[in-house]
């Protein structure tokens, strides 16, 4: 069977256009790691979907911000007596995320009615932009709802809801992949091929270790047990039972979910390893999810710092994305090139 690639498109500006999609939305789930990390998220505490397009200019306008902020748990407990200089640093990194979901709703619905116009899409890539622009706008909803979470009694968001934001930003990623597999010349009986067994449980496998990295960054467990493989000289926290009921510990306890994310981490490697071997995928599947686990133990053992932390999150799209490929095109994920 001859090499497939990326490349070879039935119609190339359409899937130019998707690809653009796929970069902007990576580009955005970076940035939503670094506007944690430098804890951005809760600097404008206002939700306006048209006129938040337009920043402030004028010393009066950035003085009626700040007032904003200041009425903020976050302020009152975390950042009281901050100046207005470092209230713009977070209020632009917030701000730039914002904006740069506005343009990914834009990027997708004009060329989509120019496509459209032209007859120059099929109908499962009309489906797919209107469900795009659909969960585009549920995102946004998402985000504000997240940043809500903190802007009452805790300046901390919601775990679950960051959870439930980061998942539809890869549910995002998996429909445009998705549309690009459709788009790309390959034989209607590979097209039509079922997932393998093994395709599924590793895809599943790192969706819940995307999860409970989200639930991670949302305990901000990253910033207790530093150390690898052992926790602290143990392989399994003390404290992991500590909440009652027992269930909650699984999603409520620092330690118990930092613990889960290793060990998640560690089987998603060991099925990339099983894949390279027993499905004969490509190997550079196997060295992306090497590289992602490699990645999360500096990010732990330097306590996560802001680069570190983004590329982490970054790279799991990337781990992501050749998961979701081996899963959408089992047959022929072994003879994929990414050029």
């Amino acid at each position: 069977m001859s090499t497939l690639r990326f490349g070879s498109k039935t119609d190339s500006s359409i899937s130019i256009w998707l690809w653009g999609l796929f970069i902007l939305i990576l580009a955005m789930i970076m940035l939503g790691g670094a506007t944690r990390l430098t804890h951005s998220g809760l600097s404008i505490v206002e939700w306006k979907p048209i006129s938040g397009i337009i920043p402030p200019f004028s010393l009066s306008d950035w003085t009626l911000e700040f007032e904003n902020y200041m009425k903020t748990p976050e302020y009152l407990l975390v950042n009281k007596g901050m100046s207005l200089g470092a209230f713009k640093s977070i209020f632009w990194m917030e701000y730039s995320h914002r904006l740069l979901g506005r343009f990914i709703g834009l990027y997708v619905l004009f060329p989509m009615i120019i496509f459209w116009a032209r007859e120059k899409l099929t109908p499962h890539l009309k489906i797919t932009g209107i469900l795009l622009l659909l969960l585009i706008g549920f995102q946004g909803f998402l985000g504000w709802y997240m940043v809500k979470s903190g802007l009452t009694h805790d300046p901390m968001v919601s775990p679950f809801r960051l959870s439930i934001h980061l998942l539809m930003a890869f549910a995002l990623t998996a429909l445009t992949l998705n549309a690009i597999y459709r788009l790309k010349a390959i034989p209607h009986d590979l097209l039509e091929s079922r997932p393998s067994g093994w395709s599924i449980a590793n895809l599943f496998l790192v969706i819940m270790t995307v999860f409970y990295g989200a639930l991670v960054a949302g305990h901000k467990a990253g910033l207790i047990y530093n150390t690898f493989p052992l926790m602290e000289g143990q392989w399994i926290p003390a404290e992991w039972n500590h909440i009652k009921p027992v269930w909650r510990n699984f999603f409520e306890n620092h330690a118990t979910v930092q613990f889960i994310h290793r060990q998640l981490a560690i089987l998603v490697f060991l099925s990339g390893c099983l894949g390279v071997w027993k499905q004969k995928i490509t190997s550079w599947y196997g060295l992306a999810v090497l590289g992602q686990v490699l990645l999360g133990i500096i990010t732990l053992l330097h306590s996560v710092p802001v680069l570190l932390g983004t590329l982490h999150q970054g790279w799991s799209v990337v781990v992501f994305s050749m998961a979701f490929w081996c899963y959408r095109a089992p047959r022929i994920s072994k003879n994929i090139t990414f050029m």
